[in-house]
């Protein structure tokens, strides 16, 4: 009955921390400080030097749309796409495949799936954007941590239905946070 209730706290913190993420992809916060502004017109060039002058400077680009994204926003936004597939598919594992794992030797701490959903709380309740990469790591090596836990719970019984749950766990990691 307790590794039922642990795991079942295990997957309210994992289900928890995925509504945070999807809701952070969804406002777009991702983007970032250095998501391109729109104040900018093509004919203010009251910075720009006289031809000829010593200290020339290129004329700015026309103001970007603001639908154009830096390569920093699309790593931002493909990197918490990962890690929202990777804790989807590992909560749809968790809820059909280990749950019915549980009555063994099936043994799983709550502690660092509530340290998950902790990091994205945090990070959905910053105004900013200057610690959003530090807090992707941390949610990623959050969940790795989550998979080994498993792992090694998972290895410590040699049955059939163990090994082909620990090989799906296996494939999941290697698919989402081995690229």
């Amino acid at each position: 009955m307790q590794r039922s209730a642990t795991l079942q706290t295990c997957i309210a913190h994992q289900q928890s921390a995925l509504a945070i993420l999807h809701q952070y992809l969804q406002d777009k916060r991702h983007l970032g400080s250095d998501q391109p502004s729109t104040d900018h017109t093509a004919g203010n060039t009251s910075n720009l030097s006289q031809p000829g002058s010593s200290t020339q400077q290129r004329a700015p680009s026309p103001a970007p749309s603001s639908k154009r994204k830096t390569i920093l926003q699309v790593a931002r936004k493909s990197r918490l796409t990962r890690l929202i597939g990777f804790t989807s598919d590992l909560l749809n594992l968790e809820q059909n495949s280990l749950y019915q794992l549980q009555e063994t030797h099936f043994h799983m701490e709550s502690k660092l799936s509530a340290e998950l959903r902790n990091i994205c709380s945090r990070m959905a309740t910053r105004g900013d954007c200057l610690r959003l990469d530090a807090d992707l790591k941390a949610i990623e090596q959050c969940l790795r941590d989550f998979v080994n836990q498993l792992l090694l719970s998972l290895s410590s019984d040699n049955s059939g239905s163990h090994l082909q749950t620990a090989s799906v766990l296996k494939k999941l990691v290697e698919k989402f946070l081995d690229i």
